[in-house]
């Protein structure tokens, strides 16, 4: 039982469980948690622009030859 609980889809399955029926027996201390889920979104989505710039940067970086990347950054633009 140990072991399952280790696995990380295991773990957000719970979570989000538990958060159904946090959510249903005190929908007030949900209510007061908005905050914190609005600050999380917005990490998220300040995240989300970094990690695909550096994305695109390193394939780029990776390739071998120029024309390669000239096509590939034609193509992505």
């Amino acid at each position: 039982m140990r072991r399952k609980l280790k696995n990380l889809t295991v773990q957000v399955i719970i979570g989000i469980i538990l958060g159904i029926i946090v959510g249903f027996l005190f929908p007030e201390f949900v209510a007061k948690l908005k905050v914190l889920a609005d600050g999380f979104i917005k990490l998220i989505k300040m995240v989300i622009a970094p990690i695909i710039f550096f994305t695109v940067v390193i394939g780029i970086g990776n390739m071998g030859d120029l024309k390669k990347v000239g096509r590939i950054g034609g193509k992505a633009l």
